[in-house]
């Protein structure tokens, strides 16, 4: 979840070639692309604007609650959110205006949605995908024992 072009060591983005003791499966791919996809973002790199988040790297990369906790704050979300209008027995009237200064979008999450365990796992299963995203060695150690083993071999 920090930045992406060093994550494994290797070139960004590549996967290396599938060998007959590394089978790829479907699930490696879609995770991938969830990872590639949907952590990309300013949310799972943990500041915006130079603010640092206060919610926690599960809920903000799955976008479970405002990136700096604010409360009843309705300026700069998304439609739902900033086309918000208070009603009053005298009918419509102005749109609810509560705004700060930061710069950062109100979310217009569930924030009392409770995952549960299997999204936590789920989250962390792609963690750590991400960090061995541009990993070229399969998990591996790239050949350095059988250079030490022909080393001594040699005499």
């Amino acid at each position: 979840m920090s930045n992406n072009t060093s994550l494994g060591g290797g070139y960004q983005g590549i996967s290396p070639v599938q060998t007959i003791n590394n089978y790829k499966s479907s699930e490696q791919v879609m995770m991938r692309r969830v990872v590639r996809d949907g952590w990309n973002t300013q949310y799972a790199t943990g500041s915006m604007n130079g603010m640092r988040r206060a919610i926690g790297p599960f809920r903000a990369v799955n976008g479970l609650g405002d990136f700096l906790s604010r409360k009843n704050v309705a300026c700069g979300g998304p439609a739902e959110v900033h086309k918000s209008t208070v009603i009053t027995n005298r009918g419509l009237r102005h749109a609810i205006q509560t705004c700060d200064t930061t710069g950062i979008p109100v979310t217009s999450a569930n924030v009392k949605f409770v995952p549960d365990s299997s999204d936590y796992t789920k989250f962390r299963k792609l963690r750590a995908v991400n960090r061995n995203y541009n990993d070229v060695s399969n998990g591996g150690y790239q050949n350095s024992s059988y250079s030490a083993i022909m080393h001594v071999r040699r005499f």
